[in-house]
């Protein structure tokens, strides 16, 4: 099966996870599929939704995610409160409620409830990655598939830059960078 074949098979299985979610009825703000399910990249099962949840509170996501486990066999749920000076930048629209399950023991779902509603980068990067020419898709899924430093240490973010801002085509070019 080649790297784009995979990458579909992939796509088409975060999907049939995503319908046993049934995440818009879980929580009460839409969710937004955004990173690899959207833009087709995909080389591992790793789901990312993110939800413009202003008013959003621990209480709510829990319940939620409460829902969630009895509709999927959640194996661990790490949340995490991320306000104030817990954000993940200095940005006071970064505030957030985050949690990653890990889902049937083999996907991890990551999901952002997003305090502020902003213009966020995430779904246009996606659709962006989505419509980039074959040639450096296809570069982009080679690298994840080949780099052993992939996800853990170098991101899918760090490899679509390498590929489509400086033309990186090997792990060895991708690792200088």
């Amino acid at each position: 099966m080649s790297l784009t074949e995979q990458a579909k098979a992939l796509q088409d299985e975060a999907r049939r996870v995503m319908d046993e979610l049934a995440l818009q009825t879980a929580f009460p703000w839409r969710p937004q599929l955004i990173g690899s399910v959207l833009s087709g990249l995909m080389t591992i099962r790793d789901i990312d939704v993110m939800f413009d949840a202003p008013d959003s509170t621990a209480t709510a996501v829990l319940t939620g995610l409460a829902t969630l486990a009895q509709r999927v066999d959640v194996r661990a749920i790490d949340f995490r409160d991320e306000r104030s000076d817990r954000r993940p930048t200095p940005a006071i629209t970064d505030e957030r409620f985050y949690a990653v399950l890990k889902v049937d023991g083999l996907w991890k779902v990551d999901l952002t409830f997003w305090l502020h509603v902003v213009d966020r980068p995430q779904v246009p990067e996606a659709l962006r990655l989505r419509d980039a020419p074959e040639h450096q898709r296809l570069t982009i899924l080679r690298l994840k598939h080949e780099c052993p430093d992939y996800p853990d240490t170098i991101s899918g973010s760090d490899i679509y830059a390498a590929v489509l801002k400086y033309g990186v085509q090997t792990v060895d070019e991708l690792v200088r960078k």
